[in-house]
């Protein structure tokens, strides 16, 4: 693989995540060059066409090899600055209310929940305010400080394994649109794993490589993005979350509900001009801030912990 020669000292080859076999294809190649390896990572951004996607030969895994070392990845969410994040703070608590109903029939005792990835903790707030004790962990220093300033919820900043968490700790435990973003998810899932209690629940949603739309889609799904780094599918995440010492019991369907103009700007991965022309019309007609519930092939799955 042919990576450009000044970022190649910040590039390293990896084994499957899943299997640790190193054989696998290609299923897409880089189309750009020009972008800076540590300004790709965070909470809402993302750029097309940074990325080597390959197939696991063995398991059928789909990431990215060769990709950013970890600890590049993780010093970027670090010092990621998501004001458009926080700006859909409405559609994202009402998403996350119905995120937690979901929870709640299949962990009606309310206890204790970690979200991780928790960015700047909107479903903190709703779990709070819906009788849970939540707990969050976040890499954005400027993320986890806003809900601690603005929500007053409770967000470590730092990773899963930094936050040390005793073990059989949590009831519950929430990754929403994380795991694809991690650098080691088998080893994420273990420590989930080791943090929750007996017969615990964990919920995983991911954008699902294996739907209908992103078949169709094929190297242009709006997924991939230089912000992911693992594209599961049904089949894969199943076989990784078995591994790790749980059982899948539930797989669906995920809507989420964000404003018009902000799904809008997100078209700008496409074409900017589109997305400029497009979000001042909305802004003209006075529609811009309109919460438009939608499906673009993420999925949830619910396990407990064996």
């Amino acid at each position: 693989m042919n990576l450009p020669e000044r970022y190649k000292d910040l590039y390293e080859t990896i084994p499957c995540n899943l299997c640790g076999s190193m054989e696998y294809i290609v299923q897409y190649q880089p189309t750009v060059e020009e972008y800076d390896p540590s300004q790709v990572f965070g909470a809402s951004n993302g750029i097309r066409g940074t990325q080597y996607v390959v197939k696991c030969s063995q398991c059928g895994l789909l990431y990215v090899n060769p990709r950013l070392k970890a600890d590049v990845i993780v010093s970027s969410y670090v010092q990621s600055n998501d004001e458009l994040y926080v700006s859909q703070a409405e559609a994202r608590e009402r998403t996350f209310q119905k995120n937690l109903r979901v929870v709640e029939r299949y962990a009606p005792a309310k206890g204790k929940i970690l979200d991780i990835g928790a960015a700047a903790g909107f479903f903190l707030k709703v779990a709070r305010e819906g009788g849970w004790e939540p707990y969050g962990v976040e890499p954005s220093q400027w993320l986890s400080r806003y809900g601690r300033e603005n929500l007053g919820v409770d967000i470590k900043q730092g990773t899963l394994r930094e936050s040390s968490y005793p073990d059989d700790f949590f009831d519950v435990v929430t990754m929403w649109d994380v795991l694809e973003h991690v650098t080691d998810p088998l080893g994420e899932l273990l420590e989930i794993r080791r943090v929750m209690k007996k017969e615990g629940i964990l919920i995983i949603n991911y954008p699902d490589i294996g739907t209908w739309m992103a078949k169709l889609a094929g190297r242009h799904w709006w997924f991939l993005l230089s912000v992911h780094l693992t594209y599961f599918s049904r089949d894969t995440l199943e076989l990784m979350l078995e591994k790790a010492g749980f059982e899948p019991i539930r797989t669906g369907m995920h809507f989420q509900t964000l404003g018009l103009g902000h799904l809008i700007k997100m078209v700008g991965i496409y074409s900017q001009a589109i997305s400029g022309v497009s979000y001042r019309i909305a802004r003209r007609i006075g529609v811009e801030n309109m919460q438009i519930p939608y499906y673009a092939s993420q999925t949830n799955m619910i396990s407990k912990k064996v």
